[in-house]
């Protein structure tokens, strides 16, 4: 008589925790992986600009950003620069990533580039993998809920090219229910910069430059990497340039990031606390940052 079958040993209980930290552990593995097949880091960029577009829960924005780089990238190519559109999503629960390897498929366009997240990274994080995946040096960020402006974008490349600068910006046009109602990032870099940040992260960097410096952080949950940057470059003394031309517009609505976005005064300490340690109010009218158009030069020594 053969032996009964052993009793099978009970199932332990589902932690919910556990399953979690594995999707985690999981996601993040997928992502390397991702990151290290199709979007190796370029070591010798090429002279031309990736125009890099963040995503998260953007989707109904998505196809008039697109639109205006796409418009863009003829432009430049007709005055003989090259250059690439570069979208990451930073794990997007609206259709976002559907909606981006839909256009992929359909459009089969060699210069849209599409990576698609499944850990959420966060901005500076986002910022980083762009320097370092472009194909080329320069590289212009502009959000998913904003455009270009198509026919002004060589001239901003003309401009970080003739001068070298590590940072190009340019005015940007508030938009709000179709209409123009202000004007923003309109004035070169003065040391007023260390009290309050009238910069926005829609600008033009060198990649390979600003890879060096350290890339993008985010020292305090409540201080913006962009405004970290900008001040990291002024201590630096990179040379930030700002011309006096249309970069793009800024769309304004409900829950765009300037009204999301809360500064807490902790965050603001820790931002002065790096970078402008012995006060600098008294300094709000020296400026650090160079005015620059392609057709007339640095109109700041005139």
């Amino acid at each position: 008589m053969s032996d009964p079958t052993p009793p099978t040993p009970p199932t332990p209980p589902s932690d919910p925790r556990l399953h979690t930290s594995l999707r985690r552990i999981e996601s993040s593995i997928l992502d390397r992986q991702l990151l290290a097949e199709d979007f190796r880091e370029r070591e010798n960029k090429d002279d031309g600009l990736t125009i890099f577009i963040p995503n998260w829960n953007h989707r109904s924005f998505l196809p008039r950003v697109l639109r205006s780089a796409l418009d863009a990238l003829r432009h430049l190519e007709g005055e003989g620069y090259s250059g690439e559109i570069l979208v990451i999503d930073d794990a997007s629960r609206d259709g976002s990533q559907r909606l981006l390897r839909t256009v992929q498929a359909l459009y089969d366009e060699p210069r849209v580039k599409t990576l698609c997240l499944q850990q959420n990274y966060g901005q500076a994080r986002l910022w980083n993998v762009a320097l370092r995946t472009s194909r080329f040096r320069y590289v212009c960020r502009v959000d998913a809920d904003n455009e270009l402006e198509p026919n002004n974008l060589p001239l901003f490349l003309r401009s970080v090219l003739q001068t070298d600068a590590t940072m190009v910006y340019g005015n940007l046009i508030d938009k709000q229910n179709g209409e123009a109602v202000g004007l923003r990032s309109n004035m070169p870099v003065t040391m007023r910069i260390t009290t309050s940040n009238y910069i926005d992260a829609f600008s033009i960097v060198d990649a390979e430059r600003i890879l060096r410096l350290g890339g993008y952080t985010r020292i305090h949950p409540y201080s913006p990497e962009d405004w970290e940057m900008i001040l990291h470059l002024v201590q630096e003394e990179q040379q930030i340039v700002f011309v006096p031309a249309v970069l793009g517009y800024y769309h304004i609505h409900p829950l765009s990031a300037s009204g999301e976005l809360k500064l807490s005064k902790a965050g603001v300490t820790a931002l002065r606390r790096v970078h402008a340690q012995t006060g600098t109010r008294q300094w709000d009218s020296i400026r650090v940052g160079r005015i620059y158009h392609p057709d007339v030069g640095f109109i700041d020594e005139w």
